[in-house]
This record gives C-alpha cells, structure tokens and sequence, in this order.
C-alpha cells in the first residue's frame, strides 16, 4: 500500500516502455474487437441468406407451386396395404406430398 501511495504522490510521469506497452495493448484489443465485429457482420449475411433461401424453399412446398417428383405411399394397417399416387414439392429436405389425381402420370 505505501508504494502505490509513494507512486501517486511522485511527480514522475510514466515511463516511455510503459506508454508503449499501453499503446501496443489498446491497439490489439481494438485489432481484435473489430476483426471479431467483421467476423460477425460476416455470418449475419450468411445466415440471412439461408434464412432465405429456407423460406422460399419452405414456401414452395407449401404452396405446392413446382412438383420435383411423383411416387407412391404405401399405407399398411391391420394387413391391409394400399398404395396411394403422390407428387412431391419442395427440396432440399423440405417436402409436401399431394394426391396425385392423374394417378401419376402427369407432371
């Protein structure tokens, strides 16, 4: 406790080593604060356009606007099956399934 007294009654300033390790400090943290600031601002555009291009995935398989497929689904219970003619919208993960009216030979 006395030297921290003694050193803020001294009129001595700081020493030229420490204002430059002072200097040298502040200029790596800001450095380093507005590299992790890029960093971020970067992966907010990344993620706004998957975000995007999610939901117009997501939107296209709802509103059934282009088939990507037909098939069939098979529905089993009590050992009866029934095949039943489907179209399915959407990609990349998301799908719909419609009844497919034409019996799976249309578009």
């Amino acid at each position: 406790m006395t030297a921290l007294n003694r050193k803020l009654r001294s009129q001595r300033g700081e020493t030229l080593v420490e204002v430059l390790a002072a200097i040298l400090i502040a200029s790596l943290s800001v450095a380093m604060l507005l590299g992790g600031v890029a960093v971020s601002a970067n992966l907010g555009r990344q993620a706004d356009t998957a975000d995007a291009y999610f939901y117009e995935t997501l939107t296209a398989a709802e509103m059934r606007q282009t088939p990507v497929a037909n098939g069939s689904v098979e529905l089993t219970q009590g050992g009866i099956s029934i095949e039943i003619p489907v179209r399915v919208y959407g990609g990349e993960g998301l799908y719909s399934y419609a009844l497919n009216t034409d019996g799976g030979t249309g578009s």
